[in-house]
């Protein structure tokens, strides 16, 4: 399945019409803020399931509140009626609470700048919203015999299409407010736990043999179920506890030195045992150097086109001169530079079409985050380029990819996400002619563009 565009087709231009009547705000406007609500919400609830107290909950409140998806049946019903809106709104606010916990608030404030709608509106949409995702979890699971499981693998599945359903301007909000970075970096992988069985509707559903209320729901906030373990008696310990006591007790009473005691010799014995192992003989030759030493201030070997570069952190780089990294250091060294400067990578390289970087980009990334350790007040914007071959969707979409790749190492490697903005442009605003094979590789580049100095 592709989840995100059958939400997106599910909720149309008619539906979207008629609900911008009933938050009173312009069409256009819901129908921007719905596009960025159905990645927002899908993205929210893949990072959820990715563990399994988040795909119990979804189970759980798919479950108990009968989200078999007849709620896609009765879409056109419900916006005709302005009290049942309003009630549907009710109920999904619920599910977005449940669901993605502390993140109702900075979504619809997200939204709600990102739309140009009231932040009121923003709230009700994403309401409305999440009862659709859910509603269509629901019908999914119903209808492939799904547990938590195989719902949540399904789910993860659409992760690779995720950044291209998203507005691009949305992007790097939507990433930073779900916190999404390190989850979008890692690669897929089925969910591996044990499974919980087939899912039930509330007629069949077997009745539980706790004595909470039929109507209660439990969520699970749980990394792992807890096993039943053979728990010893609690008068045990002590007993135990006590034996040791006077076992030791006894030999310490057959083997003490009486004689050295009565002497009063005792102190003096621990005194001169400790200055003989303090005033022992260590062989430091081989850590002699580096115990005087920082290593943080030794010097890299410099290989003979490059030059050393010291840190305000003290780290020493080697680097090429008028490289990317040499250039950027030497424009944070220089007070009277202005930030919007924009600096083209070198040295980075990626496997044709996919976003893995080859065997010698890693250094330019590594020496990059370093550089942005010691300066922790820059702020930068990661920029993909292609050249004009193949559609023109593709490649913006992978130069978006690619940007976040790089974002997401600079990440890794200890640089804060709020400090790193990425977009995509393809083929857009060429260096050179795509004419040649040398113009393409030119266009092919990713920029980075300082934002505060």
């Amino acid at each position: 399945m592709n989840l995100l565009v059958e939400l997106k087709q599910t909720i149309g231009k008619e539906i979207i019409q008629k609900v911008a009547v009933l938050v009173g705000e312009k069409e256009e406007k819901v129908s921007v803020a719905i596009e960025g609500l159905i990645p927002t919400i899908v993205g929210g609830l893949m990072k959820r399931v990715a563990n399994e107290a988040g795909a119990n909950t979804l189970m759980n409140v798919i479950q108990k509140g009968n989200h078999d998806g007849s709620i896609l049946k009765e879409i056109n019903h419900i916006i005709q009626d302005k009290e049942k809106f309003s009630a549907l709104c009710s109920t999904g606010g619920g599910l977005v609470s449940m669901l993605l916990p502390d993140k109702k608030s900075s979504i619809a404030t997200m939204i709600s700048q990102f739309a140009g709608v009231r932040n009121s509106s923003a709230t009700s949409l994403l309401a409305f919203v999440t009862s659709i995702v859910v509603g269509k979890l629901g019908s999914i699971a119903k209808n492939q015999n799904l547990d938590k499981f195989g719902l949540a693998n399904a789910l993860l599945d659409e992760k690779s299409t995720l950044l291209d359903e998203t507005p691009e301007s949305l992007q790097p909000r939507m990433i930073d407010v779900l916190g999404l970075s390190t989850f979008m970096s890692q690669e897929i992988k089925p969910i591996q736990y044990a499974a919980a069985g087939p899912i039930k509707t509330s007629t069949t559903q077997t009745q539980s043999t706790s004595k909470a209320p039929a109507d209660s729901v439990s969520y699970s906030t749980k990394e792992y179920d807890e096993e039943s373990t053979f728990k010893l008696p609690s008068w045990l310990f002590p007993v135990i506890g006590g034996a040791v006591v006077l076992g030791g007790l006894g030999y310490f009473l057959s083997t003490v030195d009486w004689s050295s005691l009565s002497a009063g010799s005792g102190s003096t014995e621990d005194t001169t045992q400790i200055e003989q192992v303090t005033n022992a003989a260590i062989d430091t030759t081989t850590n002699a150097d580096t115990a005087k030493v920082d290593s943080a201030a030794i010097a890299p070997p410099v290989a003979e086109n490059q030059v050393s570069v010291a840190l305000p952190s003290g780290e020493q780089l080697s680097l090429v001169p008028g490289g990317f990294n040499h250039s950027f250091t030497k424009y944070l060294s220089d007070s009277s530079s202005k930030a919007g400067k924009i600096f083209t990578f070198d040295n980075l390289n990626f496997e044709s079409n996919t976003t893995n970087l080859v065997a010698g980009s890693e250094k330019t990334v590594t020496d990059l985050a370093k550089i942005m350790t010691a300066y922790p007040r820059v702020q930068v914007k990661l920029t993909g380029y292609t050249d004009n071959t193949g559609d023109s969707l593709m490649n913006k979409k992978i130069s978006i990819k690619r940007a976040f790749a790089v974002r997401n190492l600079l990440v890794g490697a200890g640089i804060s996400d709020i400090r790193i903005d990425f977009a995509g442009k393809g083929s857009a605003n060429p260096v050179a002619s795509n004419a040649t094979e040398e113009g393409k590789a030119r266009n092919r580049r990713l920029e980075m563009k300082v934002i505060k100095k």
